[in-house]
């Protein structure tokens, strides 16, 4: 029996890798926010993947381990890139720029398909990841992918405050993640049913129950603000933006709740 887990309120195989589901959530979620950049760790980048989200125009904003292993490349072989000269001058660190532009309408397309939802985004990339490098469409996407990435990198090594917002979000994330881990207690979390409607709505019901506690959170705080007075308590309002409403110290997740059916309207 193959163990599953959690992936917002998608149930993936343990084998596979994050970064082909990483569209899936962004395009099919059903938030009335407008989300325009996302986080993630290694487990979700690949160069596809810079490639997507900017054909999509979102921003992509991945932590990458080992980050000076990483290739960074160039577009102009004549050009000189000054103290990047040493990174970029070998012969395979230049973008072939041809490979794009004869694939550009292709690309357009295939990415218009996956937000109208005429195909799942992780389903059709985990099959452009498999193609090889002689495949064209393949080689064309991953070209882009070089192109986002290497101005990613600069960017992320030369910003600091770059750095800290790439971290904050992934806080955000791991947060999410201690809650479903805290939540989803039995079986230690993990999805055992062979049925897909049956794993389906254990996720479903996680994502519910966490839903539900960070609403409450974040109503309370609401509430707090409300009846109380923060200029005479000295509190400053503008440190709101860096509380949470991610919080489960003070919910009883485990325990019994015990209700007065004469006070449930």
């Amino acid at each position: 029996m193959s163990k599953l887990r959690y992936k917002t309120s998608t149930a993936i195989e343990c084998t596979d890798r994050d970064a082909a589901y990483v569209l899936d959530g962004l395009l099919y979620n059903e938030s009335d926010l407008a989300l325009e950049e996302h986080y993630t760790d290694t487990h979700g980048y690949t160069e596809i993947n810079f490639a997507a989200f900017a054909l999509l125009g979102r921003r992509f904003a991945p932590r990458i381990r080992g980050l000076k292993k990483q290739r960074i490349y160039r577009i102009d072989k004549d050009r000189d890139y000054g103290p990047l000269e040493s990174l970029v001058s070998r012969w395979d660190r230049t973008i072939h720029l041809d490979w794009i532009c004869d694939q550009w309408d292709r690309m357009g397309q295939f990415y218009a398909s996956l937000e109208n939802g005429h195909t799942t985004a992780s389903t059709a990339l985990k099959r452009l990841a498999g193609y090889s490098g002689k495949n064209h469409f393949y080689r064309a996407n991953r070209e882009l992918g070089r192109v986002f990435k290497t101005e990613y990198i600069l960017q992320f090594m030369s910003d600091p405050l770059q750095r800290q917002r790439v971290r904050r979000g992934l806080l955000k994330g791991e947060e999410m993640n201690a809650l479903a881990r805290q939540v989803a207690y039995g079986k230690q979390g993990k999805l055992t049913t062979q049925e897909l409607e049956e794993q389906k709505n254990t996720s479903s019901c996680l994502t519910l129950i966490m839903a539900c506690i960070i609403y409450w959170q974040a109503k309370e705080i609401n509430r707090v603000i409300l009846e109380c007075d923060p200029e005479s308590a000295g509190i400053d309002l503008s440190l709101l933006e860096h509380i949470s409403p991610i919080g489960w110290d003070n919910v009883l997740l485990y325990g019994e709740y015990v209700l007065n059916r004469d006070l449930v309207k």
